[in-house]
This record gives C-alpha cells, sequence and structure tokens, in this order.
C-alpha cells in the first residue's frame, strides 16, 4: 500500500478479470513495439505509463477455489507502490455468475482479499437487485423462520430489502470473527435507495469495528444521503477515525471533484483518510470496441468521450491511435438563451500506447465485416486507462489553481459550497443546524442523481 496519502479523491480502474492476466498467460498475438507486460499500469517498470491504483473484485478473481489461486497482475504487484481496493462479489452473486454457498462462499472471498487487496469490502447484498428480481430466492430461503417477515413488521420496509440487509449482516459476522488481524482494512459497505434504506442499513452496521466505509446504490449520486450519512459517521466518532471510504461504481468528472471536496472537509479533522471512486468502463468500453479519445470540463458541462473504433478504421489505416483521435475531434456547441453560441473542440489525449500502435495493427476484416482484434482489445483497454487517468490529473489541478471553481459546471459548484457549508456548520454550530442546512440543500446535492434516472 503507498505510504503517502493522496491529497485528491483517488480513481480506482476496476480492473477485469482478463486483463488482470496481461503477462501471465499469452494475450498479445503479434509483436508490437512494447511488451505484453507492458499494458500492465500497475508495474512501476511499464514502458507504457503507471497508475498506482486498481479495484479487483473476488467475484470476478475468486469465483471458483481454482480461480482464486490464479497468478494475476494484482497478486504479483509491488504492495509498496500500489494500492489496490478488493470488492466481495456480492454484485456476482445477486448476478448468479457466482453460487452463494453461506460461510464457504464468505471464507473464500475473505481469505482472497486478506491475500491481495489492501482495503476491502465487506460481503454486502445490493438492494440494486431488488427491482430486477435477484433477491426473491434469498427472501424465501432466509424467511424459513418467518425472521424477514418479522423485520419487515418491524422496520416497515420490504422482505427483499430486509433480505438484502440479513444477509449482509450474517456475512459480516463471519468476517469479523474470522479475519486475519493486519491482512487487509475491511469497509463497511452501506446500501439504500431511500433516506429510509439508507438510514436503517447504517444503525444496523455501524457496530462493525471496521476500518471504514464503501457508499453502494443510490449513495453514489444522491449527495444527500451520503452527507446525511456522513453526519452520522461524524456525531458516532466513527468519521474522525476511519481509514478510507470509497464510493462504488461511479467515475464521470463532476462527483470526482466532489469527492475531493468532502476528502478536503474531512481531513480537517482526520488528517490520514482518504477517499476513492471506481468504475470498469475503460474495460467495458474496449471490451465493446469504443476507443477514449478526449475529455471536457467547463462552466457549461463534463464528459468523458469516446468513439466506435471500427468506425473510423480501416485496414490500411497507418494512422497512431493518438492521430485518429485527433482527426475524430469534433466541435462542441453550446448555445444558451440570450447568448452567443460559444464553439470549441476538446483536446484529445495523446496516450503512450497510442503513439506507438497503428489502426491497421488492430482492426482486420472477418466475415465481411471490419472489427477490432484480441489485441485491439486489450490495446484499448490500456489506452482507455491512461485517458481516464489524465483526464482526472487535470480535473485535481483545476481543484486547486481555479480558486473560483469557474470552470466546472454552476451546479458542481452550487453542490460543493453547499458540502462544505453543512460540514462547516456541523462543527461550528452543532448537529442541528448542520441537519436544517441539509434539508435546505437536498436539491442542490441530488442533481446527479436526476440526471443519471
Amino acid at each position: 500500500m503507498l505510504s503517502k496519502r493522496s491529497p485528491y479523491a483517488v480513481y480506482m480502474p476496476a480492473i477485469s478479470s482478463n486483463f488482470a492476466k496481461i503477462g501471465h498467460s499469452q494475450h498479445l498475438k503479434r509483436n508490437f513495439s512494447f511488451a505484453e507486460k507492458d499494458l500492465n499500469f500497475l508495474d512501476p517498470a511499464s514502458t507504457l505509463f503507471h497508475y498506482p491504483y486498481a479495484l479487483y473484485s473476488a467475484g470476478q478473481a475468486a469465483r471458483t477455489d481454482g480461480a482464486a489461486q490464479q497468478i494475476s497482475i494484482v497478486s504479483q504487484r509491488d504492495r509498496n507502490r500500489t494500492t489496490v481496493i478488493g470488492d466481495s462479489g456480492g454484485f456476482q452473486i445477486q448476478q448468479g455468475t457466482i453460487k452463494f454457498e453461506g460461510d464457504a462462499t464468505c471464507e473464500r472471498m475473505l481469505r482472497w482479499m486478506e491475500d491481495h487487496a489492501d482495503y476491502s469490502m465487506s460481503l454486502d447484498f445490493p438492494t440494486g437487485g431488488i427491482s430486477p428480481g435477484n433477491v426473491a430466492m434469498h427472501t424465501a430461503r432466509l424467511d424459513t423462520q418467518g425472521k424477514i417477515t418479522a423485520m419487515s413488521a418491524t422496520n416497515g420496509l420490504s422482505p427483499d430489502y430486509n433480505a438484502c440487509l440479513s444477509q449482509s449482516l450474517l456475512n459480516l459476522d463471519y468476517f469479523v470473527q474470522n479475519r486475519r488481524p493486519g491482512k487487509t482494512n475491511l469497509l463497511n459497505v452501506l446500501q439504500g435507495r431511500t433516506e429510509r434504506e439508507s438510514k436503517v442499513w447504517y444503525d444496523a452496521v455501524k457496530g462493525y469495528p471496521l476500518e471504514g466505509w464503501a457508499f453502494a446504490g443510490t449513495h453514489q449520486s444522491a449527495f444527500s444521503l451520503t452527507m446525511a450519512r456522513l453526519l452520522d459517521m461524524y456525531d458516532d466518532g466513527l468519521l474522525q477515525k476511519a481509514k478510507w471510504i470509497h464510493f462504488l461504481g461511479i467515475s464521470t468528472l463532476e462527483p470526482a471533484y466532489l469527492f475531493t471536496t468532502l476528502l478536503r472537509c474531512v481531513r480537517r479533522y482526520n488528517p490520514e483518510i482518504g477517499i476513492s471512486f471506481d468504475t470498469s468502463s475503460p474495460f467495458l468500453s474496449a471490451a465493446n470496441f469504443n476507443m477514449y479519445t478526449s475529455f471536457r470540463f467547463d462552466k457549461h458541462g463534463c464528459a468523458l468521450i469516446s468513439v466506435p473504433f471500427a468506425e473510423h478504421s480501416s485496414t490500411g489505416d497507418t494512422r497512431t491511435l493518438n492521430k485518429m483521435g485527433r482527426d475524430l475531434a469534433k466541435e462542441v456547441t453550446i448555445a444558451r438563451d440570450g447568448t452567443l453560441a460559444m464553439r470549441f473542440t476538446p483536446l484529445p489525449v495523446a496516450t503512450a500506447i497510442g503513439s506507438k500502435v497503428t489502426v491497421a495493427e488492430i482492426c482486420e476484416m472477418r466475415d465481411n465485416r471490419l472489427r477490432v482484434t484480441t489485441d485491439g482489445v486489450w490495446i484499448l483497454m490500456n489506452n482507455n486507462v491512461e485517458v481516464f487517468k489524465k483526464a482526472f490529473e487535470a480535473l485535481n489541478r483545476s481543484f486547486d489553481e481555479n480558486a473560483l471553481d469557474d470552470d466546472v459546471p454552476v451546479h458542481v459548484r452550487a453542490a460543493k459550497i453547499a458540502i462544505e457549508k453543512i460540514f462547516e456548520a456541523r462543527v461550528l454550530k452543532g448537529a442541528v443546524a448542520s441537519r436544517d442546512l441539509l434539508q435546505e440543500c437536498s436539491a442542490l446535492l441530488d442533481v446527479f442523481a436526476e440526471a443519471r434516472n
């Protein structure tokens, strides 16, 4: 684990299980001007680029006992020069890609995370699986003696919600009773789709002696829920001693700006805490043959920009990936009522691998269709991670260098000020004043959740 804390919220690329084997099993079919192992951005010796952060899920890495033993870029990393967060596999369990076998599953996930991760999630059952019907079988399993029915009668929440909470508590019990001290820092995952669900979940899990917190579900973008729980943690004396907070499954620029805002506020009374966030977007996009080329953040909007690679390539195209990105840069037009339209072109990001690989090297004709090669997918993954890295680095520089915050949208600046004022009110004026201010600012804090709906 890195000894120096970042002054900004840290982006964690959520690497895929296949990419994790880069350099430890044959991936590239042809020779390039770099070795396959150089695609491993966790390796400080990579000739392409080094990025010392990642998230890797036990739900992918430890699907079975055999899979848990496989060598990967995570198992072989220099732990003094990298920080990795381990997800626990609750999502994969609900999706049915992992069969849940109670304590046996908890044991496999816990041991893998202890051996591979610096920070690790508790094995939660996500409330996001309720609407698709993925929780119903677990509700029936857990309610054989009426326990779930009784919980619902007591707290007024749905049986499926209480099944998620009940199984998460059983898993927390197993983790706390069977963890090996000092092997990994455990993060207590908070679920919930509404304020009521979030609060009930927090009150049920807050007594477990873990090292930090992870926010899942609606907390990722409904910052009023997140702020309510952070105030609860402050009131309970838990925020002041937490080592790390992670936000699961989000990596857009606007929330990232606010995650750093949260970090700066909390560090006033907990100087050692870290905050991070993740998504698998660079890997999933590449698997769907999309290449990230540029980003923008300004007072009119924020975006990471990708293009469908095959639509703009040919087997005779000798341009580098970076040159292709420059050629595909599109002008953005911002029009507001009563003002002149503003036109500008986001600057494409030049990546290390984008300077070394041509378009023709990673596309082919198959079944009369132009396709990205298997080599191309791995190369686009590396390219996309570097674009994300550079986007968040630029955003972080702006956080400190632009004191007026006028290079991000007005609603982001408003939410940033609201967060700062709520924490200030809690410290200077007390719990009631901070809750009143949170209520007043809820609309400002939840615009990101509305945008995602």
